[in-house]
């Protein structure tokens, strides 16, 4: 049973991540998967200039809840895609970086110890307020399409 869970998840991580990468694609960014995940899901770039790439790290779950890990921003001009209800209907929530996060958090969780000493907030049942401290980064795909801004072609 337990590996069946396991399994499960690993499919619907998978699927979350497919769901970014077609999402990107369908925008003309092209992406790349890393052969190992050392904290880096996808490599988006355009066309040949790989001097420009933006790494990507996705979340998914089938369901509504989010965690955030401050560590996940330890790797350079990561971006962050939390992906809600994988196996319904999608939902994507662009991260551009900590400020982002802690944004979506709100003062009430940033604060707490969970945040501020382990570096860490999980919510697996959001309220309305989890939800509209969300909503701003909900589809903010450019996030990664207007990225790094100070290069015109990505």
């Amino acid at each position: 049973m337990a590996g069946e869970v396991s399994h499960k998840r690993a499919l619907i991580g998978k699927a979350g991540e497919a769901l970014v990468a077609a999402e990107l694609l369908r925008q003309h960014i092209d992406v790349a998967y890393p052969a190992h995940d050392g904290g880096v899901d996808l490599i988006a770039y355009r066309g040949h200039r790989f001097s420009n790439v933006l790494p990507i790290q996705v979340k998914a779950g089938s369901e509504q809840s989010f965690a955030f890990m401050k560590s996940w921003f330890r790797i350079e001009d990561i971006v962050l895609v939390h992906v809600w209800n994988v196996t319904t209907a999608p939902e994507f929530y662009v991260f551009g970086g900590l400020v982002d996060v802690e944004d979506a958090l709100g003062t009430q969780y940033t604060q707490s110890d969970s945040w501020r000493i382990a570096g860490r907030y999980s919510v697996t049942h959001p309220t309305d307020a989890h939800f509209q401290r969300m909503q701003p980064h909900r589809n903010r795909w450019d996030r990664i399409s207007d990225r790094p801004p100070d290069r015109s072609d990505f």
